[in-house]
């Protein structure tokens, strides 16, 4: 059985919306922001009685602008693999990840896995464009095209979201694979709500998960 979860309910309510009838799936919320996250996906499988064959995180996510070759807006992303982007050292321009003898972190997890490439198998046969790279996750989301840049530059990295490290840590833990999943509601830009597309992007990653879902139902 896959565990599906998204941080909020207009993003799991997007899914249930678009999702045909079936079963083999299990759906939660696991609220916003890494520790929260933490703590209900680590309870959820902790206290579930059905057996979790993998996780499925998805939602939305701000696309770090970088040379204006990464994915768009509404654009589809996977990721490949995820890093803490702010569990460090604050300094003027970068945030440097903590390291030493006293210091033994986690902050950066590979998401390869079968079934990472049976969905990624599944968007293909689906003709559904999709970027793959790595996503960051962040305690504070960045509000300045100079933070955004900043972070794409130290990590390569595609979009940031809340949420998606603290999933990859926690299926580290439990030996389940996790497919991270997001659609592109916004560019990491000099804060502007007005160019958002959250509803839109929202709904687009709901019917693209429901297609995963309904081809892993025929693997």
């Amino acid at each position: 059985m896959l565990l599906l979860a998204a941080a909020t309910t207009l993003e799991l309510d997007a899914f249930v919306s678009a999702s045909p009838v079936g079963g083999g799936i299990l759906t939660f919320c696991s609220g916003v922001g890494p520790v929260e996250t933490a703590l209900q996906l680590t309870h959820t499988l902790a206290t579930t009685t059905q057996p979790i064959s993998g996780v499925i995180n998805f939602g939305i996510a701000g696309a770090y602008v970088g040379d204006g070759n990464g994915a768009g807006l509404l654009d589809i992303c996977l990721a490949d693999r995820e890093i803490l982007g702010d569990l460090g050292i604050c300094l003027q321009e970068r945030v440097e990840p903590l390291r030493g003898e006293c210091c033994d972190f986690l902050d950066t997890f590979d998401l390869d896995s079968p079934l990472l490439h049976r969905v990624a198998n599944i968007l293909a046969d689906a003709a559904i464009t999709v970027h793959r790279g790595t996503f960051v996750t962040v305690n504070c989301v960045s509000g300045t095209r100079r933070r955004g840049d900043s972070l794409a530059r130290q990590h390569q990295a595609l979009c940031e979201s809340m949420e998606g490290a603290a999933v990859a840590r926690i299926c580290q833990h439990f030996q389940l694979p996790l497919v991270e999943l997001r659609c592109i509601s916004n560019l990491v830009e000099d804060r502007d709500a007005s160019t958002w597309r959250l509803r839109e992007a929202c709904r687009r990653c709901g019917q693209v998960v429901a297609r995963v879902v309904e081809g892993q139902r025929h693997v």
